[in-house]
């Protein structure tokens, strides 16, 4: 008996999840600008949570870009039957917020300088290779309560915008139709008719069903932020900037794709 889902080439799919994105963001993938983009998570669930003072971010593999977090509470909640999707993330290229005065001598003067990039934020690369020139191990250092926080998780995904949209929605590790999750099925009516309407032209069954439930505005669960795409479009300054937005259990965290930081 042949399969009835034969895993279709890497080419394929891509091709086939390119033209998914594209209604979902409502333009041809192409036509963003081709830089590197990421898909970030943020809000206040990270702080009430404390999730953002995990040791697991500021493990030196993991700083390092070497090892992954999975912390299993950082979840997307899309509605309906779709299932909840457990987030990986990339500590070296997420943004942490620290307080020099809680750090030993010397590394305390060096943390106080603004990043060269992001201000008075530090990629967990950078704050890594700080820690190590001092050889300070962040994780079992003993430090005093938000010393160091996340305040911006980075994702973990390869650079392109279909690999940041795949990551933000689980559907990294997707090889064809046949591993897409369960999408709304009987719950199809637990979203809006826009949702749906926005995926009606995506030309995979699994894909569309899928994919509506990260396109209802008005959803307590996962609610796609319009108000973020249509300011983006309306700057032409930022154009492709910030490409799409999720607010996540009525705006405790939110999920965004846009260009990767400098």
């Amino acid at each position: 008996m042949s399969d009835a889902h034969p895993t279709p080439p890497a080419d394929t799919w891509r091709d086939t999840l390119a033209q998914a994105f594209g209604e979902v963001v409502g333009r041809p993938l192409s036509s963003f600008p081709d830089v590197p983009y990421g898909a970030y998570y943020t809000g206040n669930f990270l702080a009430e949570s404390e999730m953002d003072q995990e040791p697991a971010w500021v493990d030196r593999a993991a700083l390092a870009g070497e090892e992954p977090v999975r912390l299993d509470h950082l979840l997307l909640t899309p509605p309906g039957d779709c299932d909840e999707t457990v987030l990986v993330f990339d500590a070296s290229r997420s943004l942490f917020t620290v307080d020099p005065a809680a750090f030993p001598a010397g590394l305390a003067e060096e943390l106080a300088a603004p990043g060269p990039v992001h201000g008075d934020l530090l990629s967990g690369a950078e704050l890594g290779r700080i820690a190590g020139r001092h050889g300070v191990d962040l994780a079992s250092a003993g430090l005093p309560g938000r010393a160091w926080t996340v305040w911006e998780a980075r994702i973990a995904s390869g650079d392109t915008l279909l690999d940041a949209l795949r990551a933000a929605t689980g559907l990294h590790a997707t090889t064809g139709p046949h591993d897409v999750p369960a999408g709304l099925g009987d719950a199809a009516d637990e979203v809006g008719e826009e949702a749906h309407e926005r995926v009606a032209a995506v030309r995979d069954d699994g894909l569309r069903d899928y994919l509506a439930a990260f396109c209802d505005p008005e959803s307590h669960d996962l609610a796609l932020s319009l108000h973020a795409m249509r300011d983006a479009e309306d700057d032409e300054e930022t154009d492709g900037t910030l490409v799409i937005r999720w607010e996540g259990a009525v705006d405790q965290y939110e999920v965004t794709v846009r260009r990767a930081h400098g």
